[in-house]
């Protein structure tokens, strides 16, 4: 029976990316592996959504990659969402470890360790306003935690007992 890291490294040549779903933790998450070798673009991540309007999110990234957009830079996109915008921040690589298991087997698999690139990709509120403004709804701020910070060293040490 082929190895986890077999059938991604098989599917990512067939289809050029994955989705990968974590759904059994608070907030759920939707992560691409592939778009380093396929793209030679940062992976991406998704929070607080259900998986299929996180993968239509990331399938609209995924189709403007293959026109040759970008999202590697900090920043708002208009080109993703109709009428709202995305607002793009790159992963802190504290964070890679604990968030994108799959995307290091993989990097390790073709011969990238430690080359994982990262970004996170924050939905806005109802009203169009980011998680990053102050009148951001509440519940829109609380499911995406903010990658692109380094963890707080309470997080830190969670995480390395996880480990």
């Amino acid at each position: 029976m082929p190895q986890p890291e077999e059938t991604i490294a098989a599917d990512i040549e067939r289809l050029g990316w994955i989705a990968i779903s974590v759904r059994d933790i608070d907030p759920p998450f939707l992560y691409t592996v592939g778009l380093m070798q396929t793209f030679d673009h940062p992976e991406a991540i998704v929070f607080g959504l259900e998986p299929n309007a996180a993968h239509s999110i990331l399938a609209v990234v995924v189709a403007n990659l293959r026109t040759g957009r970008r999202y590697k830079e900090a920043g708002e996109y208009e080109d993703v969402l109709d009428g709202y915008p995305i607002s793009v921040r790159l992963v802190h690589p504290l964070w890679h470890e604990h968030y994108f298991g799959y995307a290091m087997g993989f990097c390790r698999e073709i011969g990238r360790i430690g080359g994982l690139q990262a970004i996170q990709l924050f939905w806005p509120d109802r009203h169009g306003r980011s998680p990053f403004e102050s009148n951001c709804d509440l519940d829109t701020y609380r499911c995406q935690p903010r990658l692109d910070l380094p963890p707080a060293p309470s997080e830190q040490r969670e995480m390395e007992s996880e480990w």
